[in-house]
């Protein structure tokens, strides 16, 4: 039998830090969503650049939705469709095509102007977890593999060095 590999007291020690926090945007990487919380400074990239991070970023690559008031706003199967619903083929991964990037601009463009802020956190058994945040939204993220050798999400603060808690 598969066992968790943090417990909810770990999980729930980890998540604690955006409690209180602003949701400054979301973004993706590939199918990989992004979150970045609290406030946004500049930090250096790998290619001699900057740019702009939260104080804390979680990464989701499990199946996760973003809900407001009894109806999914955004959620992982977005990245496979076009704004207008047709399945994305090949290109879903270009950014700028697929109907999460049209709902993720709305999104924080509404964000930049009255962020939602977390105000709890629920867990689950097996590690997913939902925020809660003012204004009435909740992101759900919930792992739907049974292997433990992948990666689910985690939480770090970007730029500081610090340690990444992983599921």
């Amino acid at each position: 039998m598969n066992e968790l590999r943090h417990p909810n007291s770990a999980i729930q020690q980890a998540l604690t830090p955006v409690v209180g926090l602003p949701l400054r945007c979301i973004g993706r990487a590939a199918n990989m969503l992004w979150a970045h919380f609290g406030e946004m400074r500049e930090v250096p990239t790998r290619n001699g650049g900057t740019k702009s991070v939260g104080e804390r970023a979680i990464h989701v690559q499990c199946p996760w939705r973003v809900c407001n008031l009894g109806r999914i706003v955004i959620a992982y199967h977005d990245f496979y469709y076009s704004p207008e619903g047709k399945p994305l083929k090949d290109d879903w991964d270009t950014l700028g095509k697929s109907r999460f990037d049209s709902v993720a601009d709305l999104l924080c463009t509404e964000f930049e102007k009255t962020p939602p802020v977390v105000t709890s956190i629920d867990l689950d058994d097996v590690g997913g977890f939902s925020l809660h945040f003012s204004h009435n939204y909740r992101l759900d993220v919930f792992p739907d593999d049974s292997s433990d050798s992948g990666e689910h999400w985690r939480i770090f603060e970007p730029g500081a060095g610090s340690k990444n808690f992983i599921l």
